[in-house]
C-alpha cells in the first residue's frame, strides 16, 4: 500500500487532471464566445483549475519532490 504522502501526490494529480478535462468538455460545446453565461462559467472553471494546481504543487512539495529548472533563460542551466 502506498503511503499518505503518494496516496495525496496522486489524488491532487488526479483532481488537477480532471479540472483540466473538465474545461476542455466546455470547449468542446462551446458555441457562442460573448455569451454571459459562458464568460461566467468559463471563469469558474479557471479558478477550478488554478486551485487545483496549486493543491497539486502543494501535495508536490510536501513530498519534499523537486526538479532542477527547464527555463531556457536560467543562465545556470
Amino acid at each position: 500500500m502506498a503511503d499518505k504522502t503518494i496516496i495525496a501526490l496522486r489524488e491532487a494529480a488526479e483532481a488537477y487532471a480532471e479540472a483540466v478535462r473538465t474545461t476542455q468538455r466546455f470547449f468542446d460545446r462551446l458555441e457562442d464566445t460573448t455569451d454571459p453565461s459562458a464568460l461566467v462559467e468559463y471563469a469558474t472553471l479557471v479558478e477550478r483549475e488554478k486551485e487545483a494546481a496549486e493543491a497539486r504543487l502543494d501535495a508536490i512539495e510536501a513530498a519534499g519532490i523537486e526538479t532542477p529548472s527547464i527555463d531556457e533563460s536560467d543562465p545556470d542551466n
